[in-house]
């Protein structure tokens, strides 16, 4: 099991930000090296929405926390970093650090909080969220680090924020390359992943006897097995991922992204090297991620993107967590063949 690192331990601030942190800790834990790994910088990114209801002065600003570990070789040219784009959506992105500890002080790993959640800013309009503003962010985040060269990870959700980043200008961003895209448990049909769900649900059903159960019981316990077998299959839940789910955002939520269906990139742009991962038993199953297939093999007829599926045997939706040995080992490869 991977051990989750505690949000509020071992930051490394940046000058003019102040970050509330417990008492207890003692400032020597809070700069300076994890006696296991790497250290930390953590700051916010500003970013803009229009707002419709105002359209004389409409621009709002926001605030995009992000956090980076081994902040010091985020420029490496050797080891570019990675940029961990999390899921939910609205699912904050601390269930993605143990993810940190696979790469010690190899490689920079970026992680960021999406508008909405965690400790950016959360506005309760729902018309400040979108796919298209989620891009945006992104892209403002690679801008405002400066990021040269750098690999591009998307957990569930964020594999659709991160793969229509990569869409949108190809390989290249301004001055930014994007080198390697990893989609990690990503439908490319939302519909088909809630039909899916859907059906494991009822196949839960199907094996339990709920006919004398209030309508609220029966319910909580099939959410049970599915979360069990089909989301995370560890025996308890890692503290990193209930800790997310506790602090999980509530404007925007998978229902606004209902209709989402990946497309190819237009006007023939390449795309980066591509792996798709999944669990065994993932609820995103097999049928859920068959049109990435489609999308990158136009992809490769054009000169594209190469495409690389791995299944992880034994593991559901959160397989870094599950088996994060390998997955590490998965994504580490991925990135040093695409290093350059």
């Amino acid at each position: 099991m991977a051990t989750a690192f505690d949000i509020n331990q071992n930051v490394l601030p940046s000058a003019g930000h102040t970050f509330h942190r417990p008492q207890a800790v003692p400032r020597s834990r809070l700069c300076g090296r994890f006696n296991f790994g790497p250290r930390i910088k953590e700051d916010f990114v500003t970013v803009r929405r229009c707002d419709p209801h105002e359209p004389v002065d409409g621009v709002k600003e926001f605030s995009l926390y992000y956090r980076v570990y081994n902040p010091t070789i985020i420029h490496s040219t050797e080891s570019p970093p990675i940029v961990i784009v999390h899921g939910g959506p609205s699912l904050p992105s601390n269930y993605l650090y143990p993810l940190a500890q696979q790469f010690s002080t190899s490689r920079s790993i970026i992680f960021y909080d999406q508008l909405g959640c965690g400790r950016s800013s959360q506005p309760e309009d729902g018309c400040m969220y979108s796919i298209e503003s989620s891009v945006h962010d992104l892209t403002e985040l690679v801008r405002s680090l400066k990021l040269e060269k750098f690999h591009l990870l998307g957990h569930s959700f964020g594999g659709i924020v991160a793969y229509e980043y990569a869409k949108a200008d190809g390989l290249h961003h301004g001055n930014s390359e994007c080198l390697s895209l990893t989609l990690d448990s990503t439908p490319s049909n939302m519909k088909t992943s809630f039909e899916e769900c859907s059906r494991l649900q009822e196949e839960i059903k199907s094996e339990l006897i709920l006919e004398d159960m209030e309508t609220e019981e029966a319910a909580r316990l099939v959410k049970d097995r599915l979360r069990k077998r089909n989301e995370c299959r560890l025996e308890e839940t890692p503290h990193a991922l209930v800790a997310a789910i506790e602090k999980r955002g509530t404007t925007f939520g998978p229902e606004a992204v209902s209709d989402y269906v990946a497309r190819p990139p237009l006007h023939d742009r390449s795309l980066p090297p591509v792996l798709m991962i999944r669990g065994q038993y993932d609820f995103v199953t097999e049928k859920c991620i068959e049109g990435w297939r489609d999308v990158f093999s136009r992809g490769s007829k054009l000169g594209g993107s190469a495409y690389r599926e791995e299944e992880m045997r034994d593991c559901a939706h959160y397989c870094h967590l599950e088996d994060a040995q390998n997955f590490g080992d998965l994504i580490k490869g991925h990135c040093f063949i695409n290093d350059y």
